[in-house]
């Protein structure tokens, strides 16, 4: 067999939860940044491909959502690093086998290095890292998902260009505001946020399943959503409500069998 280089493994792999789970391993061994703010970004990314169908090669912009930031530190806050871990995390991509192009995106995910023609996928990203706001952090608390699109155009992104923002605004509103079975709007993405947030940073593991858990729910929700918009003067009776949960919760096991939540991992000591 031909010896592949981390580029080419983790460019192969399709699954989502499985590029994960090949970077929580290369991070026990090597300098790599990744914690669950890397897991719920990436899972916004994906949404976001899902529910747009823009022309972007996703298994390449979600392995770079999951690399980008690999040279970033444990202080979010530290301007100075803020400033120089994309284009640090760039060089050493190469190292690991990404070509140019992969790295070049990678490096504008922000704009901290002046670039004349931006990449479609570097704009991508960069919309994706700006939702950070939605994770708590030690120097301010997390923003909700319209404030954070608020300081995104208003502030963020003022006065710049980023082909894909419109697209992006549309989404969050949409799979936030999205009628239910229940009371309340849809909040899809407000349910990443608080299913995050309650995880310690570092406990990846857990990080992950909670990634593989949630994609199934935030599916059931939406489709639930859209149904109900298509015909809102249909009738729902309690029992199809427990139906729907019940299925909801059969998916949820489906899912979590084929994607391998290895709890083995659970009690490994020196998985961070």
């Amino acid at each position: 067999m031909v010896d592949m280089s981390f580029a080419e493994y983790i460019l192969s792999e399709k699954s989502l939860s499985e590029k994960m789970k090949i970077i929580l391993y290369f991070k026990r061994k090597h300098e790599c940044f990744f914690d669950n703010t890397v897991i719920f970004k990436t899972e916004m990314a994906r949404e976001f491909l899902e529910h747009t169908k823009l022309d972007i090669d996703s298994n390449l912009v979600l392995t770079a959502c999951l690399l980008y930031g690999c040279k970033k530190t444990a202080i979010a806050y530290d301007i100075n690093k803020v400033k120089t871990y994309a284009k640090e995390g760039a060089e050493y991509l190469k190292t690991l086998g990404f070509d140019d192009h992969f790295c070049q995106i990678c490096m504008q995910v922000n704009r901290y290095e002046p670039v004349q023609n931006r990449e479609k996928e570097g704009d991508f990203l960069e919309l994706i890292d700006n939702f950070g706001m939605l994770l708590d952090r030690d120097d301010r608390r997390a923003f909700t998902p319209v404030e954070a699109l608020f300081i995104l155009e208003n502030e963020n992104l003022a006065g710049l260009q980023n082909r894909y923002l419109d697209d992006f605004k549309e989404f969050v509103m949409e799979v936030e505001n999205l009628n239910t079975l229940g009371i309340d709007k849809s909040k899809i993405i407000t349910k990443w946020q608080k299913k995050i947030n309650a995880l310690p940073k570092y406990d990846i593991v857990h990080g992950i399943n909670a990634q593989i858990e949630y994609r199934t729910e935030a599916r059931k929700i939406y489709i639930e959503g859209k149904k109900i918009e298509k015909n809102k003067d249909g009738y729902r009776d309690n029992r199809q409500k427990l139906n729907a949960e019940r299925r909801l919760k059969q998916e949820v096991a489906l899912e979590i069998d084929k994607n391998h939540k290895f709890s083995e991992l659970l009690e490994d000591e020196n998985i961070s």
